[in-house]
């Protein structure tokens, strides 16, 4: 002590040693739940997140096995050497009223796959069916190429699967079955007529077979139309004069059933209220469709000794394939900051200071609405013409529409960043870019932090990739469970997500400043809920007009679908596209505000463009 009494500074430095060792060694505990509370919410949440996945893999798996009434078996066959066809086996285990027992054969649509025709596969498997759902040629696990002219080849497909099935299994019926068709199936299942064995039976689903304005094919008999009330493709009046060309009957309606299943020269049209994406899926279609097949394979009178069609299942597919899907691409956000805070400072990717100026809410609203415009007009446009250089031969990679997704993110690049230099000024341009990393600093800072960035974006891709495997490996799972947007990249689809993830890191290098050079530019909000208000500003302005004009383009393209069947595709992928970057706009903004780095979410959201993009489009 000094002479006034107080402490000298080294007791005073003794001192507070004391105090520091002795509350670090009475109270580590409490230290240490104070460094991770942050961390609590984001475990909880994949946790949350993982249990959903898992419930929906597992709810899928057993209805796919109808709540343990079916068997299923996924098959290969070569109809010809080098010709593979792939298809499953739906069976019942128990129940079965019909020995020998006819089979229901299944055809999907453009874009489609056997696994996706589940609704009627499980509901036909659960009434007496053996089904047989095949992979048109460049779909699903096909690795053919697809031709959309081709329909007699691709029969042929469908019908050596149907006779291995029915040459192999004991207690099927050698002669009798019926087809079930989703809309381009239709055109496939029509040339089975002319095949030695032909169907007993058809039901069309999302097509009148209209070949042109006025003009139809020629319908086989015992033939249901099921179209939905609101199928962009097919007006009301189109199907009623489809309908009566079948039939012969120019007063012909719909909900009444023409001439007879006995003789094979029924006709019957439906509709129900639904559209032509979700026709697969709607209640009335999939009940009328068994209904109709029941009555003219099996025997009218099995209609009232079967399960009534009413009676389904599928529907906890239904949500169990889309709330996986969902749970899965949203938990990459929760990953990502998990694997962030657990990373030494040394390891963390460097943080990127935000210079930009803020502009006028209208002027800020303004610029990212015209941005949104010019993004789905550059999509429709080097889409569509990439569908026509596929159309000369012209296409890379191997896989339909592939070549103008590659084609819009390389022009997407050059054309937004030319807008947004007229929109926000050059000087603002640089700006937007500097903060997301796009500075003249040494190559080898660049170099160190890009590492980074992989390190904790390559965490949340093989997270992705872990699901994935589970729900698709066939030697792990029998079918694949189909979870909706995502499956696992078999074959030259794993090669096409690799190219069309690096096309698409410098298309979201540009949607990044946007981002976080304009939207999430720092405004003079209350601290209160600032992040949360600043994400619903950046989403409002990001996708009020882009949302809007990509639900006019899907409508349009769907409504020209009749006219070239492949420009159908070109709207849903837009549609995808949309879903998807809904969730890549999350995870690279709350990036953007928690890491001050938005590269990781860069590199993730390319990978899950691509693989949502690569497992929806047919192999060429």
């Amino acid at each position: 002590m000094d002479s006034k009494g107080n402490c000298c500074p080294a007791c005073r430095l003794l001192e507070g040693m004391k105090q520091h060792l002795y509350v670090n060694c009475r109270f580590p505990s409490a230290i240490q739940k104070v460094s991770l509370m942050n961390r609590d919410p984001l475990y909880l949440s994949v946790f949350i997140l993982s249990i959903l996945i898992a419930s929906s893999f597992y709810l899928s798996w057993s209805v796919d096995r109808g709540m343990g009434e079916l068997t299923v078996e996924r098959l290969r066959i070569e109809r010809a050497p080098g010709r593979p066809v792939d298809f499953i086996v739906y069976a019942p285990r128990t129940g079965i009223h019909l020995e020998p027992m006819p089979i229901a054969l299944t055809l999907h649509g453009l874009a489609g796959s056997k696994e996706g025709m589940y609704a009627f596969n499980i509901e036909l498997a659960r009434r007496n069916f053996t089904v047989v759902s095949v992979d048109l040629a460049g779909h699903g696990d096909s690795s053919l190429p697809f031709i959309v002219e081709d329909y007699e080849e691709m029969a042929q497909d469908a019908y050596a699967a149907l006779r291995y099935v029915q040459d192999s299994w004991a207690d099927v019926d050698n002669e009798s079955y019926g087809v079930l068709s989703h809309s381009l199936g239709f055109r496939v299942a029509i040339e089975m007529k002319d095949m030695p064995v032909a169907p007993l039976a058809y039901a069309t689903v999302g097509d009148i077979g209209q070949m042109s304005l006025g003009s139809y094919v020629d319908f086989p008999g015992n033939l249901l139309i099921a179209i939905g009330a609101y199928d962009e493709m097919i007006s009301e009046e189109d199907a009623i004069n489809a309908i009566r060309t079948a039939t012969g009957n120019s007063s012909a309606e719909p909900g009444i059933t023409y001439g007879s299943l006995e003789n094979q020269t029924a006709y019957r049209l439906l509709f129900a209220p639904t559209d032509h994406v979700f026709e697969a899926l709607d209640g009335t279609i999939v009940r009328e469709s068994a209904s109709w097949l029941i009555q003219a394979v099996q025997g009218e009178e099995q209609l009232s000794q079967t399960l009534d069609p009413a009676d389904q299942i599928y529907f906890s597919k239904v949500i169990a394939t889309f709330s996986g899907a969902f749970s899965l691409l949203v938990s990459v956000v929760p990953v990502m900051l998990l694997v962030y805070s657990h990373l030494p400072e040394t390891m963390k990717p460097r943080k990127i200071p935000l210079q930009t100026k803020a502009l006028s809410y209208k002027r800020t609203f303004a610029i990212s609405s015209i941005l949104g415009a010019i993004m789905v007009t550059i999509f429709t446009a080097t889409t569509a013409g990439g569908f026509h250089l596929e159309n000369l031969g012209l296409a890379w990679p191997n896989s339909m529409f592939a070549t103008g997704l590659i084609l819009f993110y390389t022009l997407s690049v050059l054309c937004l960043t030319a807008a947004m230099c007229g929109l926000m000024g050059i000087p603002n341009t640089k700006l937007a870019f500097a903060s997301i990393g796009i500075q003249r600093i040494p190559v080898k800072e660049h170099i160190v932090d890009f590492l980074k960035c992989i390190a904790v974006a390559g965490v949340c891709i093989i997270w992705l990739l872990f699901w994935l495997a589970i729900s698709g490996l066939p030697e792990q799972m029998q079918p694949w469970i189909l979870l909706a947007l995502v499956k696992w990249p078999v074959g030259i689809r794993g090669i096409n997500t690799v190219i069309v993830t690096a096309f698409a890191i410098p298309y979201l290098v540009v949607d990044a400043a946007w981002l976080r050079g304009l939207l999430l530019s720092d405004r003079n909000w209350s601290e209160s809920q600032k992040e949360i208000k600043t994400m619903v500003f950046a989403f409002a302005s990001k996708f009020a007009v882009s949302g809007l004009l990509a639900v006019v383009v899907v409508f349009g393209t769907t409504a020209l679908g009749f006219i070239g069947g492949k420009m159908v595709l070109l709207g849903l992928l837009l549609l995808l596209v949309l879903v998807v970057s809904l969730l890549t706009t999350v995870l690279t903004a709350w990036t953007a505000l928690k890491f001050q780095n938005t590269w990781p979410a860069i590199l993730v959201s390319a990978f899950m463009l691509s693989i949502v993009a690569v497992s929806s489009l047919p192999l060429i």
